[in-house]
């Protein structure tokens, strides 16, 4: 994944062509099959994250947890920022694509929700302010482990004294041989994954959309160094892609 502003990139393509799906990989999310059944549950997937994140973290950081400005980092096409912005005033989603925002922009005036929407960049230049909550998942594991590392300091430095970040990564993906070298061979070789995809009965232009590992002693470092000391984990697998969901809370100012 290239965060950049370039309208060529992957990200980019797949919000004009199968924006739900690129959140959520199950079939019946495919632009050509969604139905009006399938879109609910996508998004009931995300208040259900949502209420997940949120119990976590009062049962762990704080019971009073009621943030008043929320971040959702890489929103894509609001499937945790629709739910984040009904529950706090002041929800702002982030994404690479404009393709993406366009998309959560339709999904936010259909169901009557009012949140704010930016480009995303490498430092996060059109992110303004301060937020209480900054929320990202299944997102930063397809940023390069150097630029994913500048903008989880961009995020820690525009959470607010005693706020919370919730950021997923990954820091394993526990890829045998074989796969490591079929992996290798579709991001070197069109004709690989064209032929793969065909294979696969998907479109034969969708892109392969690359995961990268983390280092979990670089990040708690990060976390240190912004006031962050606090710090809960849960440990996900998705696939055989081992990640880590951080929650943390920012030290209060004295």
């Amino acid at each position: 994944m290239k965060i950049s502003n370039d309208a060529s990139t992957d990200w980019q393509r797949m919000g004009f062509t199968d924006p739900y799906w690129a959140v959520l990989t199950d079939e019946k999310f495919r632009a050509s099959r969604i139905t009006d059944s399938a879109r609910r549950e996508f998004f009931q997937t995300g208040e259900e994250h949502l209420d997940s994140i949120i119990q976590r973290i009062r049962d762990r950081l704080g019971p009073d947890f009621a943030p008043s400005r929320a971040l959702d980092f890489g929103c894509g096409v609001g499937r945790v920022l629709i739910p984040l912005a009904r529950r706090y005033p002041g929800a702002l989603g982030v994404d690479v694509a404009d393709s993406m925002l366009a998309e959560a922009r339709k999904n936010i005036l259909e169901q009557g929700i009012v949140a704010e929407l930016a480009l995303g960049d490498d430092a996060l230049s059109k992110v303004k302010g301060t937020f209480d909550f900054i929320h990202s998942y299944i997102v930063l594991q397809h940023i390069p482990r150097a630029r994913g590392e500048k903008i989880v300091a961009g995020l820690l430095e525009r959470l607010r004294p005693d706020g919370v970040a919730a950021l997923h990564l990954t820091y394993s993906l526990g890829l045998p041989t074989a796969k490591k070298l079929f992996r290798w061979a579709r991001l070197r070789a069109p004709f690989v994954g064209r032929g793969w995809n065909v294979l696969k009965k998907r479109p034969a232009s969708t892109p392969y959309i690359e995961v990268y590992e983390y280092d979990l002693a670089s990040l708690f470092e990060i976390l240190r160094s912004h006031s962050c000391a606090e710090v809960y984990a849960t440990l996900t697998d998705h696939g055989g892609v081992k990640g880590v969901f951080l929650f943390c809370r920012k030290a209060p100012m004295t």
